[in-house]
């Protein structure tokens, strides 16, 4: 079953004036040279955020700007930045995304509940079977979310960055297979997020929120 955000086109980010989009944001955009190594983190947050604010009008507020530029987005990345902040390892642990989101969201007076599903690392033998996965991705992409999804290890799946933040925006769920798609440094890749839940040999996991 296909299962997708109901406002793809909210994700796409526009060079200013210019036709030129992109689907999602960039963490190369960070005028901060640290963070554009390794924002990605605050990167994916902002577009969430971005997201909830332009489809549901009590959370406007947590988007800076009323705009999706480039221009736009880069203030609403910094000011991201400021709750979820990278450190030596980047931003390694779903709990420091989760609570740099809350804590933005309080700041402007709304209240944000997270739904996490925690990938641990991979000891001798399988995972649990893929339906508790399935079934969160699709409870959150069909509650209208994006989910934040957290690569330390890529496993086997190529398409995949280690070490890495990004935001799933849809999938497509079978049985025993979950081909998902995303943003990631604006663009838009697919993957196979069962492949990855199968093969990462480090915790991960995903992320998202209701108000």
């Amino acid at each position: 079953m296909h299962y997708e955000i109901s406002h793809p086109q909210l994700l796409e980010i526009r060079n200013g004036t210019y036709a030129e989009t992109t689907f999602g944001p960039d963490q190369v955009w960070y005028p901060d040279r640290w963070l554009r190594k390794s924002g990605c983190g605050p990167t994916s947050a902002s577009l969430l955020m971005a997201y909830y604010a332009f489809t549901r009008p009590e959370l406007r507020s947590l988007y800076i700007a009323d705009d999706l530029t480039r221009h736009s987005f880069i203030r609403q990345m910094q000011e991201m930045s400021r709750f979820i902040k990278p450190g030596m390892m980047g931003v390694d642990k779903i709990s420091k995304y989760v609570d740099g989101v809350i804590q933005f969201a309080n700041e402007k007076g709304i209240t944000l509940s997270p739904h996490v599903f925690e990938v641990g690392e991979k000891n001798n033998g399988r995972r649990n079977e893929l339906q508790g996965l399935a079934d969160f991705v699709s409870k959150g992409l069909s509650s209208d979310s994006p989910l934040g999804f957290l690569v330390l290890s890529r496993g086997n799946e190529t398409h995949l960055q280690n070490w890495h933040w990004i935001t799933v925006t849809g999938a497509d769920i079978t049985e025993d297979t979950i081909l998902a798609t995303a943003s990631d440094e604006g663009k838009k890749i697919t993957f196979d997020l069962s492949l990855w839940y199968h093969t990462t040999s480090m915790n991960g996991g995903l992320v998202y929120f209701t108000a």
